[in-house]
Formats: C-alpha cells, structure tokens, sequence
C-alpha cells in the first residue's frame, strides 16, 4: 500500500483515477434506451426492475438484449466450476451466519464511505425504500449462493445481470444535469465507480471473513480462496475491470485496505442516514433498537477504524443510549464498562426471546403462506405424493422448525443447563453463542417476509428450505 502526495495507490492504480471510470458495456447499453426514449421512460424501467424479478423486457433495444445476452455466455473454468460447489457448502454450513454479518458488520462499517454512499441517498434507496433495499440485498446473496446458480436461467447470474444493469441505469439518472433536484458533485468522482464495484464486491468475501472471525468461528485457509474465488467472479460478470480482480485473499485485503483508507476518512452525512435507516429496518426481526445497537457495537469492531460504531451510530442514537457509547481511557473504566453493556445486553436479550416465543408461530405461518405463493419454492407433484402417502401410513416427515431451534438455541443460553432456571450474568461465550443464534432467526423471518411492491415473497432456494428446517 502506498499513500503517495497525488493519493492512494495499489498496484500502480491510483484510486481517485478509479472515481472517474464507470462501466462502459452496460452504460453502452443502457445509453442506447436513453437515444430512443425520454428520461421519464428511464427512470419507469429502473423502477420496474426494482419491484419485479424480470431482467430484460424483449421490448428493450436490441444493445440491451445484446449486452445480457453476453453476460449469460460467460465461460467458466473447471477451477471456476470447483470453487463455486465448495463455495456453496460453505454457504449451507454459515449462510444463516453471513446474513447476521451482513446486517450487523458489513453493511454499517462501509457507510462509512461517505462517497458512493450519496448514490444511496440520492436515489433515496436507503432512505424513503430502506426495508426493500436492504433485503434485496439478501436476496441477491441468496440467488448468487444458489447451488448451480452459473447455470443460464438460473436466478443466480440473472439476479447479477440485473443489478449491473440497474447501476447503469442509476449512474445515467444521477448524472442527468436537466432533472430538478440535487445534482451530483464532480468532487465524488463517478456514481458507482470501478473503486465502488471492487469494493462492495469484496465485502462479501473479507467481511464475512472477519465476521466469521468475531463469532468466533473463522474459515480454513482453502475455504476462504473458494469463496473469495466465486465472489470475484461474480465480480467479472458485474464490471469489474480484470486489473482490480485479486488473484488471493491476501492481495484483496491489500487492496481492500487502501479503498478504506481512501473512503472512510470523509465526514460522515450520508452514511449515518443509512445507518440509522438500517437500524429501523432490524425491527422487522423483532430486535429492540437498544438490543440492534449493542449488537453493531460488537461487530463494528475494529483494529483499522476503532471509532465505526461512534461516527455512524453515534449521530443518531447517542443522546438515547449515552452508555452505549462511553469512551474510557483506562483498562480498568473499560472493563467495567463492558461488564455494565453485558448486563444490558443480558436483559435486552432476555426481552428478545419472550418476545418470540410469542411470535414464532405467526413466523412459522407467514413461512408457509411465503411458500405457497412462491413458485420458485413450490414442492413437486411426485413430492407431495410422497409426503401423502408417508402420512397415511403414519410416517411424519415433519421436522423442529428453525425459530424452534435458534430461540431453543436463546433459552440455553439463558438458563442454566441442570437446573433450567434463569442465569444471573452470561459469559463470553454464551454471548457469542446468541449471536449465532441471531443469524437462524433472521432467517426464519425472512422466509415469511413478503417484498414490498413485488408480486412474490423473499425467495429461499428449496434446497436450503430442507436443510435450514424451514419447512417444519
């Protein structure tokens, strides 16, 4: 890493020269709609991909069909093929873990890039649409870390084809000097730049990684060049330029880090908008916003950027919850601090699970209603033959629920193992044991969870229905 007078640099590349290059195959294309129709029709189809699945109408110019059409060509090697199956074990193993990251780590730590974080606030995606954005997200992981998700039609490299074309879409409407309101400052260089796309990209791989990490769970070495492996191929088909692609994890955080170090020193508006609207957005899993706070608090963590939770977090929620940003300077205030928040992480998280007890079976419910109307999730004619026939002769397939088994996961984490009565104080480990356990609730929910402005709920692959228990 150098930081050179003329800026940040990897590899030769400066990273403000990076602010200034977008993604040329898909503002091609989305430039050739712009020279047939008004800006009006624009901004209609980026807000008709946002609330549908489909990617690219037949009514769209021939330079659009054309651009998706390449992007479902791409070839993948034997290695591409290899890493992709381990990727998606891993992901059966610790996805339930990676969307409690996702939420709690990766997503609030870079807000703190003040710079593509306009872009968010801009088009109000985080702001006035927070719970879509946010979960759409999700969803994009999920389609991605579907088994065979390379596969033409596969939701997989549809879902990646669509977000590319979105950011162009995004980037053509920030940048059109005629619209009415605010206007894009020159100063943040490009909407979602190449630093931006490399970034974000990379953030699904090294932030899990050290969320991984913090829950006390890390990868093995060959597992994590699997991931990251998918992960920057996911980047290829989503316009990374090849020179920004890493050819190890190690490389990655070389560049990771320079990326940080150059976006995460602006003053912070933007990002702490989108913190806070994140925040609001974790009552949709029942998470008190003290019990939400205490939780990033843990996760934000960190050696590189010690101050993440104070400057993102700290704007809108320190006059509420003073005590949970405390700053001592002495080992012995700091110790005495932590023991105070585990006492008050203790009672949120007492609350928290009487909260779900009484709602786990309108969980459950909504699962069910989630599944029968989404048919990317419908069970087979030969399937529900089977289960028939098994229940006639008094064989139950059914199995412990997930939000059983994550809130049974809470009450031993809250109850002494003999005894089963209350304990006084958790201990680290049981701490980190409900943080796992966070991850298999959230789930749970999001099974249920109906999208707002689509016509289908949050889509789990059938596959992971079985093996995460979410069919009971």
């Amino acid at each position: 890493m150098e930081n050179k007078e003329n800026g940040f640099e990897w590899k030769g590349i400066k990273m403000e020269d990076l602010r200034q290059i977008m993604d040329d195959p898909a503002d091609n294309a989305v430039k050739s709609i712009f020279e047939k129709q008004d800006m009006g029709y624009l901004t209609g189809l980026l807000k008709n991909m946002a609330e549908n699945d489909d990617v690219v109408s037949v009514e769209l110019p021939e330079a659009m069909q054309k651009f998706a059409d390449n992007i479902h060509k791409f070839k993948f090697s034997e290695k591409d093929i290899q890493c992709f199956v381990q990727t998606h074990k891993i992901w059966e193993k610790h996805g339930m873990k990676f969307i409690f990251i996702l939420f709690f780590r990766a997503l609030p730590y870079t807000y703190r890039a003040e710079k593509p974080a306009n872009v968010l606030r801009m088009t109000k995606l985080l702001i006035t649409h927070a719970e879509r954005r946010i979960f759409e997200t999700a969803q994009f992981v999920f389609d991605v870390m579907d088994e065979n998700w390379w596969e033409p039609k596969k939701k997989g490299i549809l879902t990646a084809t669509k977000v590319r074309i979105m950011h162009a879409a995004m980037r053509h409407v920030i940048l059109d000097n005629n619209k009415s309101d605010e206007q894009w400052n020159s100063v943040w260089g490009k909407p979602i730049s190449q630093e931006d796309l490399i970034a974000t990209n990379q953030v699904f791989s090294l932030e899990f990684f050290k969320g991984l990490e913090i829950l006390g769970e890390g990868l093995k070495p060959k597992e994590q060049e699997a991931w990251f492996h998918t992960w920057k191929t996911i980047g290829k088909i989503m316009g990374v330029q090849d020179n920004l692609i890493s050819k190890n994890v190690k490389e990655a955080w070389s560049l990771q880090h320079v990326i940080y170090d150059h976006l995460f020193s602006d003053e912070s508006h933007s990002g702490v908008m989108l913190a806070k609207a994140l925040v609001e957005t974790m009552s949709t899993f029942h998470l008190p916003t003290k019990l939400t706070l205490i939780l990033m608090r843990r996760m934000l963590a960190d050696k590189q950027f010690p101050d993440s939770f104070e400057k993102m977090l700290g704007p809108s929620y320190k006059d509420e919850y003073p005590e949970l940003f405390e700053v001592h300077t002495t080992s012995e205030d700091k110790e005495e601090h932590e023991e105070r928040l585990r006492g008050h992480y203790h009672s949120e998280l007492k609350d928290y699970y009487q909260k779900l007890n009484e709602e786990k079976k309108t969980i459950i419910k909504k699962g069910i209603e989630n599944k029968e109307n989404n048919p990317a999730v419908h069970k087979g004619l030969f399937e529900k033959i089977i289960d028939f026939l098994m229940n006639l002769v008094g064989i139950s397939k059914k199995e412990q629920h997930l939000i059983d088994v994550h809130i049974e996961l809470l009450h031993n984490v809250l109850h002494h193992k003999d005894t089963g009565n209350p304990l006084e104080e958790l201990e680290e480990e049981m701490i980190l044991d409900s943080m796992t356990a966070m991850g298999g609730i959230m789930i749970a929910i999001l099974n249920g969870h109906f999208r707002k402005g689509k016509d289908t709920g949050f889509r789990i692959p059938a596959t992971l229905q079985d093996n995460w228990q979410l069919k009971g």
